[in-house]
């Protein structure tokens, strides 16, 4: 956003680092030779692809790294894909209920009967912030559904939190590039070492037969960075994410307003709010007009006049929801922005 805009919620726009922007603009100029060829420069390519690879594989330790168009593509593989390579058991997969839209829908696309074969979640609530109990939720998998693979939505997670622990309790982990800073349209799966895995998209054979399809240089060597950089500063930023937040959550209250999640272990940088008054929408509109750039709780639900499915899920009424904003402030956010936001909400 130019100008004076202040962003309150960087997990719904696309902010490049400024590292990823130079991989880009590298890999863009003059001829890119496709990964998949036979030449000399076709090598090149081959290698800044799999630097990239190797980079987001050293955080996720025990699996491989397959890159996809998106979070989304790589939701979609992993339920489906999955559940292909084990047919023979069963055909049903499940979710929780504050699951990705593209995992819930994924799972109605191919719903089937027999033994479960997947089941999937989330490690933050990417609305809330709150952390899964990744212990709990692993051993309720094993001990119920002895067969199912388990698949972890990252979204979010990078530069938030540790992403290690999420590879010991999981054998599929989606992962997206923009919410770290790098560039939309790329994004990730891991899948844990010795697990089966059906292709989702046919074609040509590229990432060694698993997914088709030409791989951007720029875009995975700009995600790869990011991601790196992301983690480096983990620890630094979630100091100044917890001050920030703090403040505001504050004066969310302060003005009668509801922190969603509150009393749960939660991701630092992310907060979700019901503020009394108007709908969010209405609210988003008042913000704007103070250089301020809000968003609701769910970006893809709340603007279309239905409350978020996963505040819903939580057991927050409707009408709540409906007033419901996230906010994930930059790691850079100075206080004069962070002061005119916090006078906003009290007006």
């Amino acid at each position: 956003m130019e100008g004076d805009f202040f962003v309150t919620d960087i997990l719904s726009v696309q902010r490049l680092r400024a590292i990823a922007r130079d991989e880009i603009m590298k890999w863009s100029k003059g001829t890119v030779y496709p990964a998949s060829g036979s030449s000399k420069y076709s090598d090149s390519s081959s290698m800044a692809i799999e630097e990239a690879r190797q980079k987001i594989e050293s955080l996720l330790p025990g699996g491989n790294i397959w890159f996809t168009s998106g979070p989304d593509e790589a939701a979609n593989w992993a339920i489906k894909g999955l559940a292909a390579a084990q047919r023979r058991k069963g055909n049903k997969s499940i979710a929780t209920s504050d699951s990705h839209l593209s995992i819930l829908n994924a799972i109605r696309s191919i719903q089937g009967d027999g033994e479960v074969v997947s089941s999937a979640t989330s490690a933050i609530n990417i609305e809330t912030g709150v952390l899964l109990n990744i212990h709990e939720w692993s051993q309720n998998v094993q001990e119920n559904y002895p067969h199912a693979r388990r698949i972890i939505d990252a979204r979010g997670a990078i530069g938030r939190i540790e992403l290690e622990p999420l590879t010991r309790h999981s054998d599929a982990i989606i992962l997206d590039s923009e919410t770290s800073g790098g560039p939309s349209g790329v994004g990730a799966l891991w899948i844990r070492t010795g697990v089966r895995i059906e292709p989702l998209i046919h074609g040509s054979g590229q990432e060694r037969g698993r997914r088709s399809g030409t791989v951007p240089v720029g875009l995975v060597r700009a995600f790869a960075a990011a991601c790196n950089e992301a983690e480096l500063n983990r620890i630094k930023n979630t100091e100044l994410w917890n001050n920030h937040h703090s403040r505001l959550e504050e004066t969310i209250r302060s003005a009668g307003g509801i922190v969603h999640g509150e009393t749960e272990p939660r991701a630092p940088g992310i907060t979700c709010a019901s503020i009394p008054g108007d709908f969010a929408e209405i609210r988003i509109q008042y913000l704007e007009e103070k250089g301020i750039i809000a968003s609701p709780a769910s970006g893809c639900s709340s603007t279309a006049g239905k409350p978020s499915h996963v505040l819903t899920s939580m057991g927050i009424d409707a009408d709540t929801a409906m007033r419901s904003l996230r906010f994930s402030l930059p790691e850079d956010t100075n206080s004069s922005d962070l002061e005119r936001l916090l006078e906003a909400l009290q007006n």
